[in-house]
């Protein structure tokens, strides 16, 4: 199976196409506030394992009883944000790759698109105009 995204799935392997897999890369580097913006390097930077499983025992160890919820903030972000990268930039296929990777289940990448997540919502809420009333 080929996606959109240029990653293959065959014989129980992930081939993930080098240029695509720098596309996103450079996305999230380019795209994180400054202040998360060493937390991105080291999240991309992990040497996460192959099992996609694992990586997710990892994060809710990490997380422990929020777990759950920090999951479903992580991923509402990750939706919009690959929503986003696909209609202003056409790049198309962040979550395919954020799965084929492994950083969609790493402690480290949840960890950053939850605290960008807050900051979103931080600047959005300080940028809305309240009528006088």
């Amino acid at each position: 199976m080929t996606t959109a995204a240029r990653i293959i799935r065959k014989d129980g392997l992930v081939h993930i196409e080098a240029s695509f897999d720098a596309a996103c890369r450079k996305a999230l580097l380019d795209g994180v506030p400054a202040s998360l913006r060493a937390k991105m390097v080291e999240a991309l930077s992990a040497q996460l394992l192959p099992n996609a499983h694992r990586t997710q025992k990892e994060a809710r160890r990490y997380f422990g009883k929020e777990a759950d919820e920090i999951f479903a903030q992580a991923a509402t972000f990750a939706a919009h944000l690959h929503k986003f990268l696909a209609d202003r930039f056409g790049l198309l296929g962040l979550l395919d790759w954020l799965t084929a990777t492994g950083y969609g289940n790493d402690y480290r990448m949840i960890k950053v698109f939850v605290e960008w997540a807050r900051l979103s919502d931080a600047i959005a809420k300080k940028q809305m105009i309240v009528p006088n009333g």
